[in-house]
């Protein structure tokens, strides 16, 4: 929601690369090279947050990244405070009302929302919690994926979860469980029965499950064809 794409330009005729953000217009950083420049994106990206803050405007949320942009995962802290600051937007609330909202005193209360202070998990929980608002924080495995694989028969159908290095061809008569009670596999996270006819349904269920394993990107696999459903 929040994992920025930069770009990268360079010119010809002087040193190091500028980074820009197409979700951000006004974030503006620089590097000696493109890892030097990753290296500064996410302070660049912090120091734009807090422009958003001082405007009072809420902080746009991150779209697909496009061919050649580099994505930048923020840290959970920088986003558990543009949730707040976007749901305090939402409410038309300022910071003082959120002061007495908490209980705190005002400099606590900026704090919250200071994307170049550091800020405690906790303290940040609260205040979303306070504004009935939660956060949910998942670890990424960003070489792992997760096949969801799912092949209806005229009566049932089986969501077949499997960990994204296994080998398919390794499975063991891996179309046999399409009329019998699926195989143990060790690389199988998990397995889901469906009917026919709720069958989207119940990968839906399938996949809010599996991300909260940790797992957040995926496929599925149908008799139609594959269909992506990363998240």
């Amino acid at each position: 929601m929040y994992d920025y794409a930069i770009r990268f330009e360079q010119d010809d005729s002087a040193p190091g690369v500028a980074v820009f953000c197409r979700d951000l217009p006004e974030l503006n950083s620089f590097g000696d090279d493109r890892e030097h420049a990753i290296r500064e994106a996410l302070d660049a990206i912090e120091t734009t947050l807090s422009l958003y803050v001082d405007a009072r405007k809420p902080i746009p949320e991150a779209t697909a990244p496009e061919e050649g942009e580099h994505v930048v995962h923020l840290p959970a802290v920088t986003v558990a405070k543009i949730a707040l600051w976007n749901e305090m937007m939402k409410r038309g609330m300022r910071k003082s009302d959120l002061c007495k909202l908490l209980g705190i005193a005002q400099t606590q209360g900026d704090r919250l929302v200071d994307f170049l202070h550091n800020t405690k998990m906790e303290a940040l929980e609260q205040a979303l919690a306070a504004l009935d608002t939660k956060l949910s924080v998942r670890t990424y495995y960003g070489n792992q994926m997760v096949k969801l694989r799912y092949i209806a028969n005229t009566e049932r159908g089986r969501v077949l979860v499997i960990a994204g290095d296994a080998d398919p061809k390794a499975l063991p008569r891996q179309y046999e469980w399409l009329q019998e009670p699926p195989c143990r596999i060790e690389d199988t996270v998990d397995d889901f029965e469906v009917g026919a006819r709720y069958a989207m349904w119940n990968v839906e269920e399938a996949v809010n499950s599996i991300q909260s394993r940790g797992y957040f990107s995926f496929w599925l696999e149908t008799t139609s064809g594959p269909r992506s459903v990363s998240r």
